[in-house]
């Protein structure tokens, strides 16, 4: 289900729903959220922003929840560190009805991370069935390449049989992980492709 203002918008609503996770949740891009109607209509009552900047929500949204995680959308960004206490966030407020967007600038990487992991966290999904579930609801979700390398991280840390060993996983991957530039990472991927 989306909610659309006016007219087309090449397959995608301001506001798409997320299917079979549980309740209302939702994922799109910032511009959703000066829609008041659309917000107030779609029973939305917490907003995760995953954004660089403020979203100077404090005025026009002061009735609703918000949390918000400073990132870019780079694949060198930890957006990992903050999984776990997004989850419980978005977990929150789906109790009693609630509604939850999720959102960055145009609703395909890092909200579609965050709402990935989530997924995830609640019903044991791998992150590539995760995506697809997401993309049932919005098609143009597709996290950048260092974004699925921590949701893989995130799968191992689910699996893990206790907080020490979690810890441990992230701060392996932390230390080691890989950093570059938009194209190393491309090619980085190809790479393994190439391997499998």
């Amino acid at each position: 289900m989306s909610y659309l203002l006016h007219g087309h918008t090449n397959g995608m609503g301001w506001v798409d729903l997320v299917p079979r996770a549980g309740g209302k949740l939702y994922i799109g891009g910032l511009y959703a959220l000066y829609q008041t109607d659309l917000i107030k209509s779609a029973g939305i009552t917490h907003v995760l922003s995953v954004i660089d900047y403020d979203p100077l929500l404090q005025e026009s949204f002061s009735h609703l929840k918000h949390f918000h995680i400073r990132a870019d959308d780079d694949p060198n960004e930890d957006l990992l560190k903050h999984f776990q206490s997004a989850c419980e966030y978005v977990d929150e407020g789906l109790k009693d009805g609630g509604g939850v967007f999720v959102h960055c600038a145009m609703g395909k990487s890092r909200s579609a991370t965050l709402v990935v992991a989530y997924l995830m966290w609640k019903f044991g999904v791998g992150w590539e069935k995760g995506l697809e579930q997401l993309c049932e609801g919005r098609p143009v979700c597709d996290p950048n390449l260092g974004f699925k390398e921590q949701l893989e991280v995130w799968r191992k840390m689910l699996d893990a049989k206790d907080d020490e060993e979690r810890k441990m996983l992230y701060a392996d991957w932390e230390k080691n992980r890989f950093r570059g530039e938009w194209w190393e990472w491309e090619a980085k991927y190809k790479g393994l492709k190439a391997q499998l």
